[in-house]
């Protein structure tokens, strides 16, 4: 009895894996499937005797079982946890994991074990190898590569290409060779003590010189660090591939990194914690699910068919082969090949292999349609089947995959609809839509189709179908069309036939994580989904938000509406089930409720997310109550707005606008946009996050933070101190001439007359700047001086060396910091938090949390992109090729005013904890010339006019700015920004110094016109109605 029971029990187990698996696969909420349930007969008395006594046996069935797994655990989780992941390549070995910081090798046959203790590994390097080709147009020799050199073993190099830095000691790496992906190997060679461990069977090899050939993959160990090199095809560059560095430093982790690197194949890694491993001899058992899949596939009975589509034997073979020829007669019909179709068809594990089948043709097919909002009618589908046709069901949802067809969430559309099953023979489809009523002369219909439209009955195109496939998974741009249909006169149906889209074209290695059938080498094959494949577990404590005053803004598992009019429902949540909202970050902590007060003022949020609606999306005005004069908002066009407490870090507002509208209705659209390509997804928050783009570079507004970067410089170099403290036009000059630099205050560009060149805004000198005949850092930053603050650029930069041509500007930083001695500027914008993800939970959240990249209260972080040659060295110190988030800037602006860097956060309050104070590190530079420099802004500078009125006459006496004016493509639109501080007591009730910065996406305008109005009407607001 017991023994039935417990092998009830360990069914029940596998049907809840089943479950599992079946919602990881599909990634939607898969219908509840009916559960069998017992029923107890007999007098009511009998009845509820029987069921006590059913509830005690259970009860002690389920003590019983649970006691067995855990001595089953006890026994096998010590020498095996986490190791069978090495079986195909390992089969048989123990190996210990240290608990210490350290690389351990040993060798096995052919196959190299390498265990990583107590490191973790910085940003990935990526290096394009057609970078380093000295014939960049074909395949062929190598420039070297070095990895690892300090900068004075550089300086003395001829022009060297993509050197990558090191901070800390380290042996120093040169890779060269010709570099066609089918040659064998590139060749390395390593100066100072190390090991180096490759792929490709060789054995490993140490001493303080060194060479070695670096085929996919190879480590080089030292002391407590660790060089790991992978070398991989790119389609960036075809001819050569390009080459990811990790350079591993120590650092805590719990878990090791363990590699084997094998004569053939590719490397298999685990984490492991510390502790004693056996690997597997043989294979684990394949599941019950598997081993039917297996055994349909070697009978014949499951197979790709030549349509893509998989195919099952029908459950009625038999009768069918009697009848005649059938696509089946290869199967051996036998007493094996009837039982396992009745497996197939009539238990639990035929009816998940048969749900995997429907979940892989699904997603090999796309014919999908949407009405636009507000349109009726009824919808119904057919598929041609040789010369018939056949019903088919609908589906109400996409493929996930289908989310890469589109640039951005479609706006205004009703919900999709699809074949939802294609049969095997299915070709073409035909389209049912039955109108609400019979069609009147004149009406119109809209819709958008994603599959090929063969033709139309019952209605007419009122115009050529508008092509709407924009995203990266599309072949061809008319792979999605909008059509606008007159319906004929009278007509109560319109019939569409159409062919669907081969969807597998838009699937992504990654999806098949997710997917139990995958096709191996043009077939289909079964894939056991590991841990990795789970997604986190849902939120389920219960969570309630509030801003800094108590005001609601979370409760009942949704965003208030008050929040959602303050734009807030994103940031919040708009499902409690949105992953990396404040919300579901919470819920997902131990306990059964947690309350939550953040740093919003909801006031202030409001106003600031109306100014962004009025003025940054439509260039209106608005007057706190009502936004007059407004247009249309551009395609595209994105803004964001950060205000902050500069002395606590306290984020006041954080707003954002342009992003698609979610909603109930398109939420499931939406979370696969999130999924398939989170920089560009409708939840991201402008305000905090951006997506790596052209459209976040800030423009002039990190001519503060150059400004900066320069006087840090200056400390150590008197002619430059000199040069921003101001000097006679004249005296520039001659110091320019002086050095052999082609820069002169009297020109419009810099150099004068190279081809690669910085001009000034309306293409003006600067003689006309000067104040007093004099020019420094503080007329620069007041009017925004190109050509001067890339001159300075050059000036202060130890790469190139002090001469006016040549240097060495191609460095990367292997590690945080390696560039700080050779490059002031990015020195100071990493001092400011550029590079670094700043977590906004004021250290409220446990220190194992598991962070995510697009949690709400983690900020992206702030980015500048390599430089390699001059020409981009000055761009960098104009403030573009970059991205930055409102946030940052508002950092920057805030950390000149406080004259320490601002830690900002989000999380004010959690189950009655307050965020501790972190105030940042001194600057340690002088600020006057940069002060002076940003007042001037306001006062007479890029941004007087957005602060003229006399209502802004006291928010102009204590604000210090800077405006920002990104080109974009052809230069007839830009990203415009403006950033700066509002020193304490400016208006009554505000004690402490803050600091705003804002940015508007595909402006037509300047920062001063278009940016600077937005801050102003917020710090206006402060004006009108005081707060602390």
């Amino acid at each position: 009895m017991i023994g039935a029971l417990v092998e009830a029990v360990a069914s029940s187990r596998t049907r809840l894996r089943r479950a599992r698996n079946l919602r990881a696969a599909t990634r939607t909420q898969p219908p509840t499937r009916a559960q069998p349930s017992a029923h107890v007969r007999g007098p009511a008395p009998l009845r509820w005797l029987t069921a006590g006594c059913v509830l005690l046996a259970l009860a002690g069935a389920v003590l019983i079982v649970m006691h067995a797994r855990w001595l089953a655990a006890a026994a096998a989780t010590p020498p095996g946890d986490g190791a069978a992941r090495f079986q195909a390549v390992l089969p048989g070995i123990t190996f210990t994991v240290p608990d210490g910081t350290g690389a351990t090798v040993s060798t096995h046959g052919a196959t190299t074990l390498l265990i990583v203790s107590g490191m973790q590994a910085g940003p990935v390097k990526r290096i394009d190898l057609c970078e380093q080709l000295s014939d960049r147009n074909r395949p062929g020799r190598l420039l070297p590569l070095r990895i690892g050199w300090p900068f004075a073993a550089v300086a003395g190099l001829e022009a060297p290409r993509n050197v990558l830095l090191a901070e800390s000691p380290m042996p120093r790496v040169r890779i060269e060779g010709r570099a066609a992906l089918d040659l064998p190997a590139l060749a390395l060679r390593w100066d100072g003590e190390a090991r180096w461990t490759g792929d490709g069977g060789t054995a490993p090899v140490a001493g303080s010189t060194g060479t070695a050939a670096l085929r996919g993959e190879g480590w080089l160990t030292c002391g407590d660090g660790a060089l790991r090199l992978q070398r991989r095809a790119s389609a960036a560059c075809p001819l050569a591939g390009e080459l990811l560095v990790h350079l591993y430093r120590p650092a805590p982790d719990p878990r090791a990194l363990v590699v084997a690197l094998p004569a053939q194949g590719d490397p298999v890694e685990a984490r492991l914690a510390p502790g004693d491993y056996r690997v597997p001899a043989t294979p684990g058992p394949a599941l019950e699910d598997e081993q039917l899949f297996q055994q349909l596939s070697a009978r014949g009975l499951v197979r790709l068919g030549a349509n893509g589509l998989a195919e099952l034997a029908p459950p009625d073979l038999a009768a069918w082969r009697a009848a005649g020829t059938t696509p089946w007669d290869g199967v051996r019909l036998d007493g094996d090949t009837l039982r396992l179709l009745e497996r197939l068809y009539r238990r639990a594990d035929g009816d998940f292999v048969r749900e995997q089948v429907r979940i892989f043709n699904a997603e090999r097919r796309l014919l999908a349609w949407r009405m636009a909002d507000g349109a009726a009618g009824t919808w119904r589908a057919e598929v041609r089947e040789g010369q018939a046709t056949a019903p088919v069901p609908l589906a109400g949802d996409m493929p996930p995959s289908s989310a890469r067809l589109f640039a951005r969430l479609p706006q205004g559309w009703a919900p999709w609809q699809r074949v939802g099953a294609w049969p095997a023979d299915g070709g073409t489809a035909r389209l049912h839509l039955q109108l609400a009523a019979p069609a009147r002369a004149g009406e119109g219909i809209r819709l958008m189709l994603a599959g090929r439209l063969l033709r139309v009955t019952g209605a007419r195109l009122r115009g050529e179908p508008q092509a709407g496939c924009d995203g990266r998974g599309c072949r061809a741009p008319d792979e999605v069309r909008v059509l606008d249909l007159a319906p004929d006169a009278g007509a109560q149906e319109i019939v569409l036939e159409a062919a669907p889209l081969a969807l597998e074209a838009l699937a992504t290695p990654g999806d098949a994580r997710y997917r139990h059938l995958v096709v191996r080498d043009g077939a289909l094959a079964w894939q056991a989904l590991g841990p990795a494949a789970a997604r986190p577990p849902a939120s389920t404590a219960d969570v309630a938000l509030a801003d800094r005053t108590g005001v609601p803004l979370w409760r009942d598992g949704a965003p208030t509406e008050a929040a959602r009019a303050a734009g807030l429902g994103t940031l919040l949540g708009v499902r409690a089930n949105q992953a990396g909202s404040v919300a579901a970050m919470l819920g997902r902590l131990s306990g059964a409720r947690h309350t939550a007060r953040l740093t919003l003022d909801l006031r202030l949020q409001a106003v600031a997310q109306a100014a962004l609606d009025c003025i940054a999306m439509r260039r209106g005005r608005w007057d706190g109550a009502a936004c007059n004069g407004a247009g249309q908002a551009p395609a595209g066009r994105q803004a964001g707005l950060v205000l902050l407490d500069t002395e606590t870090g306290d984020i006041l507002a954080a707003a954002g606008a342009g992003m698609p509208a979610v909603d109930g209705a398109n939420w499931r659209e939406a979370r696969d946009f999130d999924r398939i390509d989170p920089a560009a997804s409708p939840l991201r928050l402008p305000a905090l996050q951006h997506d790596g783009g052209a459209e976040r570079s800030p423009g002039s507004t990190f001519k503060v933070v150059s400004a900066l970067g320069l006087e840090l410089a200056a400390r150590a170099d008197r002619q430059l101190d000199a040069l921003l403290d101001g000097m006679p036009l004249a005296g520039i000059n001659a110091v320019a001439h002086a050095r052999g630099f082609a820069f002169r205050t009297d020109a419009s560009t810099y150099p004068v007359e190279a081809r690669a060149r910085i001009t000034n805004f309306r293409d003006q000198g600067l003689d006309r700047r000067a104040q007093d005949g004099r020019l420094g850092l503080a007329q620069a930053l007041t009017y925004s001086l190109n050509t001067w603050f890339a001159w300075m650029g050059e000036l202060s930069d130890r790469s190139l060396l002090g001469r006016p041509a040549g240097g060495v500007p191609d460095l990367q930083p292997l590690e945080p910091g390696a560039l700080d001695s050779v490059r002031p500027i990015v020195a100071m914008a990493r001092r400011l938090g550029f590079g670094q993800v700043l977590r906004l939970d004021g250290g409220l959240l446990p220190a194992d949390y598991p962070w995510s990249t697009w949690d709400a209260l983690q900020a992206t972080p702030a980015g500048i992109d390599p430089v390699h040659t001059r020409h981009e060295l000055r761009q960098m110190a104009i403030g573009l090729r970059m991205q930055a988030t409102p946030l940052q800037m508002a950092l920057v602006a805030g950390a000149v005013g406080q004259g320490r860097v601002v830690v900002p956060h989000l999380l004010a309050q959690l189950d009655g904890v307050a965020a501790a104070a972190a105030p940042g590190p001194a600057l340690d530079v002088r600020l006057d010339r940069v002060r002076a420099g940003m007042k001037g802004v306001v006062d007479v500078g890029t941004a007087s006019g957005a602060f003229r009125a006399p209502a802004l006459a006291a928010i102009r006496r204590g604000l210090a700015g800077k405006t920002g004016t990104a080109p974009l493509g052809d230069g007839t639109l830009a990203t415009v920004w403006f950033t700066g501080w509002l020193e304490p007591h400016s208006v009554p009730g505000q004690d402490h110094r803050l600091a705003v910065a804002v940015f508007v996406s595909r402006s037509e305008a300047t920062g001063g016109e278009h940016a600077a109005p937005v801050a102003a009407a917020v710090l206006g607001a402060l004006v009108a109605q005081p707060t602390k």
